[in-house]
């Protein structure tokens, strides 16, 4: 399979979708509002790209992190 820029694009995100969970991975710098920015990010890519399960999931850690608060 010939790697272009578009499937790399989508093993990065599906890498990063993987490892999100994981609160250790942030940087200081982000902020809950950040984290709720990217992860808001990532769901309208999946949303594109027709991957509602994981759409739903990471709706869920929004969840968690704003009941967190």
């Amino acid at each position: 399979m010939e790697m272009t820029e578009e499937n790399y694009l989508d093993l990065t995100i599906d890498e990063v979708y993987d490892v999100i969970a994981d609160d250790t991975i942030w940087p200081k710098s982000f902020d809950l509002t950040k984290k709720i920015a990217f992860i808001n990010h990532m769901i309208i890519y999946f949303e594109k790209n027709e991957e509602y399960e994981k759409c739903a999931s990471l709706q869920g850690r929004i969840h968690g992190m704003e009941d967190s608060k």
